[in-house]
């Protein structure tokens, strides 16, 4: 089967590009040919074939710029392909329902935020073809927005890549940490994220954060949190395996976004055994369920972090709880309910 797969794409990072390159992979693996149809800046990673349109940085160009010119190119190969995947609705869906193309539209959260042009060729997308939403969450903000039943195909973990974890004390030396209690949070450092608020934490426990990402919002943050003493550090993008190992070294993760589709990284965090507090958000409870503490705002995530720095035998409960039921569920998993749609 020929397989193409629309929207940001390896080595951008973030939970969209993440599903794009492993999708593309176990696609691969399975013995499709896949081409993928992405930005100026991205490469293969896995071999598959990667086009890259010519995009502008500059933040809303970019994307009118990537949804005009993906459309065209998909209308000149329409009749290439046997699957398309367009992920991300407010760029790649819409670039689907320009190109009058058939195809899988999958929205992954903020992406259900569009105007009402947009929201116009997206919904053209969503009539002649499929649509995905990666959590029940945005399968209901879906069907409220649009009048459209999705299928529900969640991302997984590589289990691969959780299996030969360094250990503790080496990760953390690499990283120039010392074995005082370590809270890492990972995200991009932009509005949405929340990022802001892990620093408001930050200054009112006694413990070492971490911040793994970067964004437009780094150096306020960063002078954030100069003015607050807090004890942060931020990381900028990390290898996703070097994450991994941070991950399970540290003694809490933090996810303290304002809205979350599925949390990917979450999932991420669970696999690695590492317990969460996590904001009560969008898909958040969905994907943490009872296997971690949910927070409803900075107060009450700085009382759950000081309750499990204090409270060893409640950490360790925590501490690789999900383990299983998250690796249980593996990126083959996903590619083949997606060519159930096809």
């Amino acid at each position: 089967m020929r397989i193409l797969i629309v929207g940001a794409h390896y080595p951008e990072k973030g939970g969209v590009q993440l599903y794009s390159a492993y999708l593309s992979r176990e696609f691969i693996r399975m013995g499709h040919e896949v081409e993928v149809l992405s930005y100026s800046d991205s490469f293969s990673q896995f071999g598959e074939v990667v086009h890259r349109m010519k995009t502008p940085r500059v933040k809303w160009i970019r994307g009118i710029s990537f949804i005009m010119n993906a459309s065209i190119w998909m209308r000149r190969k329409s009749k290439k392909f046997d699957l398309i995947i367009a992920n991300y609705a407010k760029t790649s869906g819409a670039a689907l329902g320009l190109s009058s193309l058939r195809g899988v539209v999958v929205f992954h959260g903020t992406d259900i935020f569009m105007g009402r042009i947009l929201r116009h060729f997206v919904k053209k997308s969503l009539i002649r073809g499929k649509t995905v939403s990666v959590s029940r969450y945005i399968a209901e903000r879906v069907k409220d927005i649009f009048g459209i039943d999705s299928a529900i195909i969640p991302g997984a973990v590589d289990r691969e890549e959780f299996l030969d974890i360094p250990e503790r004390s080496a990760i953390r030396s690499e990283f120039g940490f010392s074995d005082d209690f370590l809270v890492l949070s990972a995200a991009s450092l932009v509005p949405v994220k929340g990022v802001d608020l892990v620093v408001d934490v930050a200054s009112k426990v006694d413990a070492q954060f971490v911040v793994a990402g970067d964004g437009p919002l780094r150096r306020s943050l960063e002078r954030k949190v100069r003015e607050s003493g807090a004890k942060v550090k931020f990381l900028g993008n990390l290898e996703h395996k070097k994450l991994i190992s941070l991950m399970s070294a540290s003694d809490v993760f933090l996810h303290m976004p304002r809205f979350e589709g599925y949390g990917l990284v979450v999932i991420e965090a669970l696999a690695s055994g590492v317990p969460v507090v996590a904001a009560n958000v969008g898909a958040i409870p969905e994907v943490l369920r009872s296997d971690g503490i949910l927070v409803n705002n900075v107060e009450e995530a700085v009382q759950a972090i000081k309750d499990l720095k204090e409270n060893k035998e409640k950490l360790n409960s925590l501490r690789g709880i999900a383990r299983e039921r998250v690796l249980s569920r593996s990126w083959r998993d996903v590619a083949e309910e997606f060519l159930k749609l096809a």
